[in-house]
């Protein structure tokens, strides 16, 4: 799916990135799917999961934001000691695809050979004053706020203190965002194999898996999601996750009911 040089190359930042945060450190996105499925995956495929090409961190708000917040000390530690460059809602830096080296400043480099480096800062709810201080709005996932609850798996990673979502309140990340995905193609099959994973992979009861995923997301939302999921969508994350079609209609079949 991803070239091994980008998912290789963004794991060892996120063992960069793990290292130079304070704890707990909540991951999201794909690398949050790694982390819960690689070992049984490995066991039985005998090669790795797929891995990520960004690193996604969470943050929980408490409706207000001030400089002492974990989210301005995370962005001063990836700009100041990681050398993290901002854009927008993502920090990045630029590798080179042959040197696998970073890119100095003024570097003329070919843009075949830059491979940006992103990580994702993402937040439960977006306080108002947020763009004031940060100059910048991040990514919001109203979901990300069960994780500071009781929704979250705790996990040591690196010698550090990780916050991972429970698979299923991962599942309902990824199966809001399919329709969402538009014409990110590649983002929207990643979706389906991180889903299937995750109940694959993971200790989920496949047939609890309604129940599961309904404490986060309305039928509505399932059901729309699912009417996005085209033949061909299956048989590419399929091909991704080496198993058969008929493996990924099972689980989508544990999903479906109606809605008034």
């Amino acid at each position: 799916m991803y070239k091994e040089f980008e998912t290789r190359t963004s794991y060892r930042y996120l063992k960069e990135v793990i290292k130079s945060l304070n704890e707990p450190i909540c991951i999201l996105g794909g690398w949050a799917v790694f982390l819960q499925v690689n070992k049984k995956f490995q066991k039985e495929q005998q090669l790795p999961y797929l891995g990520s090409r960004d690193i996604d961190l969470g943050f929980h708000m408490n409706n207000k934001i001030t400089k002492n917040s974990v989210i301005m000390q995370s962005i001063a530690i990836l700009e100041e000691k990681l050398k993290f460059k901002p854009l927008s809602f993502r920090l990045y830096k630029e590798i080179h695809t042959e040197t696998e080296e970073e890119i100095r400043p003024g570097q003329l480099i070919p843009p075949h050979f830059i491979f940006p480096m992103y990580i994702d800062l993402i937040v439960d709810t977006i306080p108002s004053d947020f763009k004031k201080i940060t100059g910048f709005n991040p990514i919001d996932e109203p979901l990300l706020k069960f994780v500071f609850e009781d929704h979250k798996t705790i996990t040591t990673e690196f010698n550090k203190k990780l916050l991972l979502p429970k698979p299923e309140l991962i599942m309902a990340m990824k199966l809001k965002s399919v329709p969402e995905r538009g014409d990110k193609a590649h983002k929207k099959i990643k979706d389906l194999c991180d889903f299937f994973a995750l109940a694959w992979y993971t200790d989920i009861k496949i047939d609890e898996l309604y129940k599961n995923v309904s404490k986060y997301l309305s039928q509505k939302i399932i059901n729309r999601a699912i009417k996005n999921i085209t033949e061909q969508d299956l048989q590419q994350a399929s091909a991704h996750v080496n198993h058969p079609v008929r493996d990924f209609k099972a689980i989508m079949e544990n999903l479906k009911r109606e809605h008034s």
